[in-house]
């Protein structure tokens, strides 16, 4: 009887803080594809991916009552997007949608014919678009940056704008499935530092290190490369808390708990960026370099120094939000080969808390304080190419940054006269040119870049290209109007497109390089009708195309 009542109490207190949490925003069986914090290319993720069972037009509710607060559109990042702000002092996202739903979709329609703009930011009143709790608001989808059919889902703080794991929110979900662990890294924290007997670091994959022992000298750091899964065999995901252990010091903890938008790039210091650009490895470093301002991640983190002869049992306990946890464990011993060659570096050493500028071989670079994560090595040398253009290197893609450096390239005065049509482009190692951009300033031209590397002049006159998607002039309501659009260096910067000289909303689709709405949607009448699309690229080339097509009555 007394098991049966604890029970009882257990399942009722249960369903009670059951009642306080969100429902999933989808009626659908829930499938997380994407947690919260996972590591990506310059930014943590900053809410979970649900699978939409790879279908479009789930419907999608509305997890509280609350207000529509913002409304943005965009071909990238989210997409459709939309929040809700609710009175518990939360707001929360619902992106990559397919569709708006009800008086929020008129809302949409009138703000991209009031800015014939199919791309908007709108920011909405309490009291405008009030939505109650399960109403539903749009329908999922796979717009802007997405992968592939999901919806994102985001809990925000209505106050700071930070991003929080729904995770807290949500209705638990079973999770019995531990984190994956695939290898730790082996820094030399300074150029005399030695692991294995070399200044260098080193990559351990995990059968190399459990049970087994390391030699290193002097100030050592470490890091983890590891997942987390929701589900067996399903979609990796990310490891929100890692402890560090020295017997039984506490050496570091990072909790993902809360991100800020302010903050996320410095994920590019959170991880090992030079093993991630090189081996696709996301290494989680268990030291803070002295730029890495993510404020709420880190709880602890102390120097690691091994000693001649010393014996550290290091241990790593990685946790998941559902408290499921792996151990790895394995020995470092202070040995030092005394004919090991310290390190050596090649350029300008900068300090990360000041700016650095430097003229040589005719360009100027400027590396704004704080930049840079900490004190790095930048070279920067020269290629000269047969076409008397040269390629300029600026240190390597393996540094990351912060904030953006600006690199200013002479020009002469039949260069100046191409006005946008001139550009600084990024090589990469293959010489394919990537277009950053770029304003003539007398006689330079200046543009500003996030990544370190190789650069070199470029122009771009060639218009973008247009053509027609539709196999046929004869469409019903039902049938869509897609136009293919593409650039091959500046990327598209404008499109319009106007039906019997009325603009028109098209839906810019980046992914499928193409304009795209349904006959129904603009309302045609029956008939003939003229199509005009008008396509300029950044810098500045303009492409027209016309078209003739007709509406079948229904």
């Amino acid at each position: 009887m007394k098991s049966f009542v604890v029970l009882t109490i257990a399942l009722i207190c249960g369903l009670v803080h059951a009642e306080d949490k969100y429902p999933y925003p989808m009626n659908i069986p829930v499938s997380i594809s994407a947690s919260f914090a996972e590591l990506r290319a310059n930014h943590f993720h900053a809410g979970l991916d649900m699978s939409t069972q790879g279908v479009i037009g789930i419907e999608v509710h509305s997890v509280a009552d609350g207000y529509v607060s913002r409304i943005k559109v965009s071909p990238y990042g989210y997409g459709h997007a939309l929040y809700i702000t609710h009175p518990d002092g939360h707001t929360t996202l619902y992106g990559h949608l397919s569709a708006y739903v009800g008086e929020i979709d008129s809302v949409v329609r009138k703000e991209q014919y009031k800015k014939q703009s199919f791309e908007f930011d709108l920011m909405l009143k309490e009291g405008q678009l009030p939505v109650k709790k399960g109403q539903v608001v749009a329908l999922s989808g796979n717009t802007g940056g997405s992968g592939g059919p999901h919806l994102h889902f985001e809990v925000r703080d209505t106050k700071t704008e930070e991003t929080l794991n729904p995770l807290e929110f949500l209705i638990p979900i079973t999770d019995t499935q531990a984190p994956v662990a695939y290898g730790i890294k082996v820094f030399g924290m300074t150029d005399s530092a030695q692991v294995a007997g070399r200044c260098q670091d080193r990559y351990y994959a995990l059968a190399d290190i459990e049970g087994k022992s390391i030699n290193v000298a002097g100030e050592i750091g470490l890091g983890m490369h590891a997942v987390d899964y929701f589900i067996a065999g399903h979609r990796p995901c990310g490891v929100t808390g890692i402890k560090l252990y020295d017997g039984e010091k506490l050496m570091f903890r990072s909790d993902l708990e809360r991100i800020s938008f302010d903050e996320t790039r410095y994920i590019n210091s959170h991880i090992d960026f030079a093993e991630r650009q090189t081996n696709k490895r996301f290494v989680q470093k268990s030291f803070v370099e002295p730029n890495n301002k993510l404020n709420h991640t880190y709880k602890t983190h102390e120097r690691l120094v091994v000693k001649e002869g010393e014996v550290h049992k290091m241990k790593y306990i990685l946790n998941d939000y559902n408290g499921n946890t792996r151990v790895v464990s394995f020995t470092l011993v202070g040995k030092t080969n005394v004919q090991a060659t310290k390190r050596t570096h090649k350029g300008d050493r900068v300090d990360w808390g000041k700016t650095w500028a430097k003229d040589t071989l005719g360009i100027s670079v400027i590396i704004p304080r704080e930049a840079l994560y900490k004190d790095e090595y930048i070279e920067i040398s020269s290629l000269q190419l047969n076409n008397d253009n040269a390629i300029y290197k600026v240190g390597n893609e393996g540094i990351p940054l912060q904030k953006a450096f600006t690199i200013s390239i002479p020009i002469d005065s039949e260069m100046q006269k191409l006005g946008r049509k001139l550009f600084i482009g990024q090589v990469d190692s293959k010489s394919k040119q990537t277009y950053i951009g770029g304003s003539i300033e007398g006689n330079n031209i200046v543009a500003h870049s996030k990544t370190l590397g190789s650069f070199a002049l470029g122009v771009d006159s060639i218009a973008p290209k247009i053509k027609t998607k539709n196999t046929r002039t004869n469409l019903k309501p039902s049938n869509s109007i897609m136009i293919g659009i593409s650039d091959d260096m500046s990327g598209i910067k404008k499109y319009n497109v106007y039906i019997d000289g009325k603009w028109e909303c098209f839906e810019y689709d980046y992914k499928n390089a193409r304009l795209v709405t349904t006959v129904g949607r603009l309302g045609l009448k029956a008939g003939n009708h003229d199509l005009k699309a008008v396509v300029e690229d950044a810098a500045g080339n303009i492409a027209q195309w016309e078209w003739k097509f007709s509406v079948i009555a229904q």
